[in-house]
């Protein structure tokens, strides 16, 4: 199944690191940090599913941009810390499918940008991305922020739910967009709770700590790298 492709336009680094965390297992990202490198990309015929266009750049106005770069069947959604009115009227006019404001919910991210890539794909003919991700006996429901234990079964024979905080949820789906490589504190600490909240690491270790209390029957394992951060082991 080919790679959905996705055109990120944000200068932000914090940003572009936690879009890779949140989608890039499942679609091939390319980053511009700005309007000039974004028009190189769309202009050297590139066919990119979406474009996450953030509003305020370095070099311009995303709104404006996107009026004259906008390819046919190409989903726009515009990344925004200013959702006024008049915004969203400029931004529906130039073509754009959806607006995110910034600081954004991580797993609400990645749902919206998921289901938008779904109807895109189903309008186009294409295979669908997966909205369920495994790692070992692991199953994490995206839509539903939910968390299954596929190996144990409950008394109605259902299978297990893990009984996760919404942080624990967002800790655990890290570790397995992660695919095994190791996440830095740093990353963690942005990821699950954004760049605008303070949080010390040992919050981070006590959130970890708890989830793996959690998993700790399914096989699944979180490894501490010292002095860097953590990575999961499934089974």
């Amino acid at each position: 199944m080919l790679q959905p492709k996705i055109l990120l336009v944000d200068d932000s680094e914090d940003i572009r690191n936690i879009v890779m965390a949140l989608l890039g297992r499942d679609n091939a990202i390319t980053w511009a940090p700005d309007l000039a490198s974004a028009r190189r990309e769309l202009g050297e015929k590139k066919r990119f599913d979406l474009v996450l266009l953030d509003v305020d750049l370095p070099d311009g106005n995303g709104v404006e941009f996107l009026g004259s770069v906008l390819q046919e069947d190409m989903g726009v959604i515009l990344l925004t810390a200013y959702d006024t009115v008049n915004t969203r009227v400029l931004g529906f006019t130039f073509g754009a499918e959806d607006f995110i404001g910034k600081p954004f919910d991580p797993v609400e991210f990645q749902v919206r940008v998921t289901s938008r890539l779904k109807r895109l794909q189903r309008r186009d003919g294409k295979q669908v991305a997966q909205s369920n991700l495994r790692a070992g006996t692991l199953e994490l429901d995206l839509e539903k922020q939910r968390a299954f234990d596929l190996h144990a079964t409950s008394s109605d024979g259902k299978k297990r739910e893990l009984d996760l905080t919404p942080v624990e949820f967002r800790l655990l789906l890290l570790f397995v967009r992660s695919n095994g490589s190791i996440v830095p504190r740093d990353q963690i600490l942005t990821y699950v709770w954004g760049d605008q909240v303070h949080v010390s690491p040992r919050v981070v270790d006590h959130h970890v700590c708890a989830v793996r209390r959690k998993i700790a029957d399914t096989g699944t394992k979180i490894e501490s790298v010292y002095g860097v951060g953590y990575k999961l082991d499934a089974a």
